[in-house]
């Protein structure tokens, strides 16, 4: 039993220290590069809250680490059809995660009306992101098919966003998607993907790459898609935090003292979602 005990030490005790970094690297980054939003033009971070937001952000990503095997039975759960022809939620992870990333999310929608809320994963997080955008699309398909609807709403965390933006431009997703709300996305790139090997979607998700250029051609909300952001001056991977906002989106919503991961547990967050989703034919 005490190995067992030192493991699980060892899987708290890591995310905290990484969280730890992370915002070390958050921190200069906002003193030397500059790039305020209007969140931070409007409201200054304050002290205690800012300490409890790391804390917050330590603990989820905790538990981001150790839910991360549940994908063996999130993934191989029956998928189907809970309300034929009721336009389906798609969750749609970032780099590294995989569909138990979504769990609370895909929980809470389901417990105020929405039936067709699906999680997807795409692997693996290496390769090309234009491979892994083929794989959101794929699922998008998939899953309009089994509901019968003609058009999905997606939400997408970190680089789930970028990736649906490209699938709606260039494979084959126009006017099959109604929404996409991004949580957390780095529609222009982060600094913090330099710390990562320079190849595949890593590279790709660096600030201002060539990838993250080409989306902006022609618009930066493409597929005939109504595009929504919700993002945190404190998200300590996407940097700057301005590159989470989306030049053309119909709204932006700023969920104070919560970093990357606690996006995903956040009740302010699951609110502004559900907000963005509402329409006459939920429910």
């Amino acid at each position: 039993m005490s190995w067992i005990f030192c493991l699980l030490l060892v899987l708290m005790l890591i995310p905290g220290a990484l969280t730890l970094v992370f915002y070390l690297l958050w921190y200069y980054d906002r003193r030397a590069f500059p790039s305020p939003t209007p969140a931070d033009r409007e409201t200054a971070l304050r002290p205690l809250p800012a300490l409890l937001a790391v804390a917050r952000e330590a603990i989820s990503l905790t538990v981001l680490v150790l839910s991360y095997p549940l994908r063996l039975v999130q993934d191989a759960s029956p998928q189907r059809s809970r309300q034929q022809g009721q336009k389906p939620i798609i969750l749609v992870h970032g780099y590294g995660g995989n569909s138990t990333n979504f769990l609370w999310l895909q929980w809470w929608l389901r417990r105020r009306g929405w039936a067709n809320v699906y999680s997807v994963s795409y692997t693996p997080p290496h390769i090309n992101a234009r491979k892994l955008a083929q794989q959101v699309a794929d699922h998008v398909n998939r899953i309009l098919a089994l509901t019968g609807a003609e058009k999905a709403d997606l939400v997408c965390h970190s680089m789930g966003g970028p990736l649906a933006r490209y699938a709606l431009k260039n494979l084959g997703l126009a006017g099959k998607v109604d929404r996409v709300i991004t949580l957390g996305s780095p529609h222009r790139g982060s600094r913090i993907s330099a710390l990562f090997a320079p190849r595949g979607a890593a590279a790709q998700m660096r600030y201002d790459s060539p990838f993250i250029k080409e989306l902006e051609e022609g618009g930066a909300c493409p597929g005939g898609a109504r595009y929504q952001v919700i993002y945190s001056t404190m998200d300590n991977f996407i940097l700057p935090a301005s590159s989470a906002l989306l030049d053309g989106a119909e709204r932006s919503v700023h969920v104070p003292y919560l970093g990357h991961c606690a996006l995903l547990y956040s009740r302010r967050v699951a609110r502004a979602v559900a907000e963005g989703l509402q329409d006459e034919s939920q429910g």
